[in-house]
């Protein structure tokens, strides 16, 4: 079915590789491919400076949100060394930190300029940094679980039944002088998860204990029939689908059913895209794989990104290597169509607003972001530049291992992102808006994308 093909890993990079095949299809966009090198070269200066050597790098994933502000604030190796866990085994440690980290995740939507998490000290953080600290510190009341005072680090169903917006809100520190983008759709994302949990009982419910948690999802990965069993090293080698099977096919459930949908399926994070109706009847069709021409079949012009669900998928890479997990086919995944990555690219001159598109943006702009183009999340602008982000992503990592003289293997995409293009993005920011340190695009967000 159309639908499980878009909602593959491939079809992200199926989709949004065939925005490079031909520069006359973009409607929003015009593309400079000689500044990739300028990208690249930034990004090489941000690993020599940052590491020993790149092997150091590692994982673009939510662990190192935790890690911040301090460098030497480790909250997750405090937690997994803590008395409150000495008590439970290494399985059960690692279902604690994946029930932190997917409710952190699905809580990782932009936050907005003007959001910041106050600790007790006056020290403040916003963005994703100032999100997962939020989160913890509710992860650690016991805000997500059915125990709160007997058992609180954990998530259950249960609990998560009744967080509502006021809930959030006072969490998360929100007030009319620091608001919150997407309170509503972040709540949502949180009850939906709930309803999933219980939904897909071979992913996410334990027998013995009769729970609902996120972190049950050990017991199906360590179970799955595609999981070569363990080496002579007690290495265990897990195919990045069966993760990803977990992320798409468990959690499916959260997205908003208001996304795109095919035969009845919503897809998630899969959007219309002009660029991809012009592809699809330009010469370039026979070019772009599988997945777009069946879509072609029956007209349905659409990107696919699965960008929390990939970030989802990196982050829980990390616990679950504490099992001595170590993961396969890790090409299948790709870059993250969000705004630090396509941010780099337009504020580094490889993208520029169409007049068109980008009179349409200032239309839309905030009176304190006079100068920054806005959009809905679901404007063609948005979708073509993400599109645009993961393509160049691709060709920038490949680039970026090229010069390094590593492969893939030895520096995998996801090293890219956290070593270069996405610290990057943040630090370009920086320095061209000091005052807001956004991106040079705004978007109106539901909660549940970027």
């Amino acid at each position: 079915m159309i639908s499980s093909q878009l909602r593959s890993l491939s079809a992200v990079r199926q989709t949004t590789s065939t925005t490079l095949l031909d520069a006359k299809n973009l409607h929003n966009f015009d593309l400079n491919l000689s500044k990739v090198d300028d990208v690249v070269a930034g990004v090489l200066a941000l690993i020599e400076r940052d590491y020993a050597t790149p092997a150091d790098i590692p994982f673009h994933s939510r662990w190192r949100h935790f890690d911040g502000p301090a460098p030497d604030a480790k909250r997750i190796n405090a937690l997994l060394a803590s008395a409150e866990w000495a008590s439970v085994d290494q399985k059960e440690k690692v279902r604690r930190i994946i029930d932190l980290f997917v409710v952190s995740v699905l809580l990782d939507a932009g936050a907005g300029p003007d959001w910041k998490f106050r600790f007790s000290d006056g020290t403040q953080l916003g963005r994703s940094e100032g999100l997962a600290l939020a989160s913890l510190d509710w992860f650690k009341v016991g805000g997500f679980s059915a125990n709160p005072t007997s058992n609180p680090h954990r998530v259950d169903s249960s609990a998560l039944k009744k967080i509502s917006p006021e809930s959030l809100e006072k969490a998360f520190q929100v007030s009319a002088s620091n608001p919150l983008v997407g309170v509503h759709g972040r709540c949502s994302l949180l009850t939906r998860l709930a309803d999933v949990l219980e939904a897909q009982p071979r992913f996410f419910h334990n027998k013995e204990n009769n729970d609902y948690r996120p972190g049950n999802l050990v017991d199906f990965v360590l179970a799955d029939s595609r999981v070569a069993a363990r080496s002579s090293d007690g290495k265990i080698e897990v195919p990045v689908e069966v993760l990803w099977d977990v992320v798409m096919d468990g959690l499916s459930g959260i997205w908003p059913a208001t996304r795109t949908q095919v035969d009845g399926v919503s897809l998630g994070d899969v959007w219309p895209s002009k660029a991809m109706e012009s592809i699809m009847n330009s010469s370039d069709a026979a070019k772009t794989g599988p997945i777009p021409q069946a879509a072609k079949e029956k007209k349905v012009y659409v990107m696919a990104f699965h960008k929390l669900s990939q970030w989802l998928t990196y982050s829980l890479m990390e616990p679950l290597s504490l099992l001595n997990i170590t993961f396969t086919n890790m090409k299948l995944m790709t870059g993250l169509a969000e705004y630090r990555n396509g941010g780099l690219f337009v504020d580094m001159g490889v993208l520029a607003l169409k007049p068109d598109a980008l009179a349409r943006g200032m239309a839309s702009a905030l009176p304190t972001a006079a100068n920054i183009p806005r959009f809905e999340v679901f404007d063609d602008a948005v979708v073509e530049w993400r599109a645009l982000t993961v393509a160049l992503m691709d060709l920038v990592g490949t680039k970026v291992q090229t010069a390094l003289k590593m492969t893939e293997d030895e520096l995998p995409l996801v090293k890219v992102l956290e070593a270069g293009t996405w610290k990057l993005g943040r630090e370009v920011a920086a320095k061209l808006r000091p005052a807001a340190k956004g991106p040079p695009i705004d978007i109106i967000s539901d909660g549940t994308v970027f």
